[in-house]
C-alpha cells in the first residue's frame, strides 16, 4: 500500500503539467526581476507611474513565489491564484498603457535619458510585460487544470480509504461474530458435559438407594 501511494506521488511529481507550471513560474521570477531593471534605468526614483509598473512587477514575484509554495504543498491555492489573477490584470494594463499610449507612457515615467535610450527600455519593459502576460495565462490555466486534478486525486483517496475502513469493519465484525459463535459453543459444550455429569450421579445415586432398600 506504502509503495503504491509513493509510486502516485512520483507520478504526479513527474507529470507534464507540473513540470509546465514550475517552468512557467520559474521564468515569471526570472521576468518579474529582470523587467525591474527597464524602471529603475528609466529613472532611479520612479515616478507614480514607474512605481505602479514596480508594483505589478512585485505581485509577479508574489504569485510565482506562492504558485510554487501552492504546487509543494497543495496549500494557499485561492490566494495564489487570487495573486495570479492580480498580476495577470496588471500585465494586461500596463501592456495596454505602452502600445495604446506609447508617448504619454514615456512621459509618464519621467525619465531624463536622451529620446533613443528612452524608446530602448521603453520596448523591453513592453517585451518583458507581454511575456509575463502570456507566462502569467499558461500558468494559471495549467494551476486549474492541477488543482482540478488534485482535487480529483484526493476524492478518489478519500473513496479509497473509506472502502478500506469499511472493509476492516466487515471483517471485524465477521470475527466478532465468529470469535463470539465459539465462545457460546463452548459454553453449550461445558454445559452438556455438566449435565451428563449431573445425571449420571443422579442414577448412581438412584441405585445405591434401591440397594439399601432391598
Amino acid at each position: 500500500m506504502a509503495s503504491a501511494t509513493e509510486n502516485s506521488s512520483l507520478r504526479r511529481c513527474s507529470s507534464l503539467p507540473n513540470l509546465l507550471v514550475w517552468l512557467l513560474n520559474l521564468s515569471l521570477l526570472v521576468l518579474a526581476a529582470a523587467a525591474l531593471g527597464p524602471v529603475f534605468l528609466l529613472r532611479p526614483r520612479p515616478t507614480p507611474f514607474g512605481w505602479a509598473l514596480v508594483s505589478v512587477h512585485a505581485t509577479t514575484l508574489l504569485s510565482a513565489l506562492a504558485a510554487l509554495h501552492a504546487q509543494l504543498t497543495h496549500l494557499c491555492l485561492a490566494a495564489s491564484t487570487a495573486l495570479a489573477l492580480a498580476a495577470l490584470s496588471g500585465h494586461a494594463l500596463a501592456s495596454l498603457a505602452f502600445f495604446l499610449r506609447h508617448d504619454h507612457s514615456l512621459r509618464l515615467l519621467g525619465s531624463a535619458r536622451d529620446r533613443r535610450e528612452q524608446f530602448v527600455l521603453a520596448f523591453l519593459e513592453e517585451l518583458l510585460l507581454l511575456a509575463m502576460f502570456m507566462a502569467q495565462a499558461v500558468a494559471l490555466a495549467a494551476t486549474c487544470v492541477l488543482s482540478r486534478r488534485w482535487a480529483r486525486e484526493y476524492q478518489e483517496a478519500e473513496t479509497e480509504k473509506a472502502a478500506a475502513a469499511r472493509k476492516r469493519g466487515r471483517k471485524m465484525a465477521r470475527v466478532q461474530a465468529e470469535s463470539a459463535a465459539a465462545a457460546e459453543a463452548g459454553v453449550k459444550a461445558v454445559d452438556e458435559k455438566v449435565m451428563r455429569s449431573s445425571s449420571g450421579k443422579k442414577v448412581h445415586w438412584a441405585n445405591n438407594d434401591g440397594y439399601e432398600e432391598c
